[in-house]
């Protein structure tokens, strides 16, 4: 069940593939690229800052293309085949934001076998720490773009070798 209390988003889908596969859709930047529309600039590994480059021409969470926007995350913790999680800056960006000061969010992916496949969750914390006059916007982008993601990552990994 969608969590919507503007503090955090969750999200679950089930995809039909072991936590392995599903893991390495997850966390292999090259897979990762695919399936969520960016190029990176290094891989994800604990305490890693990766710069992401949106290649999608438009996205379900805003009339805006998102094409060649720029984001970073943090990767925090990466526990093979269970959780990885990074710190962002959610929704798109803004140039009137100060983000040397706005609160970051996190985001987790939690993995568990599940009906002979694996239940992925995404659970994206931390909106309650946004200005107000940001909050709602962000987390509706966010929003979206999970329920969006979260799709993409099951079809990916459903149309791609294990």
């Amino acid at each position: 069940m969608p969590v919507s209390d503007l503090s955090r988003i969750e999200r679950s889908v089930w995809i039909r593939a072991p936590r392995s596969r599903v893991w390495r859709a997850l966390t292999d930047a090259r897979e990762f690229s695919r399936w969520f529309g960016v190029e990176m600039d290094g891989p994800f590994q604990p305490g890693a800052r990766v710069q992401m480059t949106c290649t999608q021409e438009t996205a379900p969470c805003t009339d805006e293309s998102p094409k060649g926007i720029v984001v970073f995350v943090e990767v925090q913790e990466m526990i093979a085949e269970e959780k990885f999680s990074w710190r962002w800056h959610p929704g798109m960006p803004r140039p009137e934001v100060d983000y040397a000061r706005e609160p970051t969010t996190l985001v987790e992916f939690r993995l568990e076998d599940h009906n002979g496949g694996t239940r992925v969750t995404v659970t994206e914390s931390g909106f309650d720490r946004i200005s107000l006059t940001r909050r709602a916007a962000v987390f509706g982008e966010n929003e979206a773009g999970w329920e969006h993601q979260m799709k993409s990552v099951a079809e990916y990994v459903d149309r791609t070798p294990r």
